[in-house]
């Protein structure tokens, strides 16, 4: 064996023996974070996971370079020429890496957040510098629910699609809801119940919520919207108007709380009809 082919050789085990040793750390670092004891939710310990095996990748690629870079450091130009050939080929992949970077660098979401990307809208459980995947929830009536569905798509539609983050406000979720009502209906006195039963349903917690979005205001040097519940009209039709609600509420409570406030609401808005008044 010649001296080229030993000196190879030697490389190419102690590659192999690298990224073996590197990805095997990272399966039982993953392993112990997720059987952990430790007072971490569910998704700080996917953050930790994530972050993990990105910088597991990121060591087994610079160790890559370091082991193998004076050996196709004679081959540059011709790699640089099939790179540049292969760039029309790969051009979703490029996209999707490029994608990434405006991730990162626009600090989109974080995992756990819940965002919107044209027709996909959930969770987001896992990223990479490739794809994300997000545990989707429903529109409309069950925008709280989880459909059971689990979607990974293309970073690139980072470049082409605006983000929606609906977690912006970090521990708070602001509902947005809308209860329409007939014209004729006793509009004002469905308002002053609607701003009723929300004040009374969000003052467990409005005054932690008016000291987060303060921190956050001095934080991020912005003004973030009110954190008190407010009732506004609106005319979709004609024969239609909507009492829109707007009020925050703990990311763990939105779904409870929504429908909380719209049972109630339902209740002593259109109290229940007698036998006879059905029939007449």
């Amino acid at each position: 064996m010649s001296f080229l082919e030993a000196f190879l050789t030697t490389k190419l085990i102690a590659t192999v023996v690298l990224v073996v040793l590197l990805w095997t750390s990272r399966y039982f670092i993953a392993r112990y974070i997720r059987r952990s004891r430790r007072d971490w939710t569910s998704q700080q310990r996917l953050r930790w996971i994530s972050s993990t095996r990105s910088f597991v990748f990121a060591l087994i690629l610079l160790s890559i370079i370091f082991l193998w870079g004076e050996t196709i450091q004679g081959f540059a130009l011709s790699v640089f020429a099939i790179a540049f050939a292969m760039v029309f080929s790969v051009k979703e992949l490029c996209m999707a890496f490029n994608g990434s970077i405006v991730r990162f660098r626009g600090k989109l979401f974080d995992i756990g957040d819940r965002i919107e990307v044209g027709d996909i809208r959930g969770d987001v459980i896992d990223t990479t510098l490739l794809s994300t995947t997000v545990e989707e929830v429903g529109k409309g009536a069950s925008n709280h629910l989880y459909t059971g569905r689990r979607i990974s798509f293309s970073n690139s539609l980072f470049l082409t699609l605006p983000v929606i983050n609906e977690s912006f406000l970090e521990h708070y979720y602001m509902i947005c809801m809308k209860l329409p009502l007939k014209i004729g209906a006793d509009w004002k006195e469905g308002k002053r119940l609607l701003l009723k039963i929300a004040k009374e349903e969000a003052t467990p917690y409005l005054d932690q919520a008016r000291r987060r979005i303060l921190q956050m205001e001095k934080r991020r040097g912005m003004e973030l919207p009110s954190v008190e519940p407010r009732v506004t009209l609106g005319l979709p039709e004609p024969d239609r108007v909507e009492l829109h609600l707007r009020m925050p509420t703990p990311v763990h409570l939105k779904e409870r709380l929504e429908q909380v406030i719209l049972a109630r609401f339902l209740e002593q808005f259109y109290p229940q009809e007698t036998p006879l008044e059905k029939l007449l």
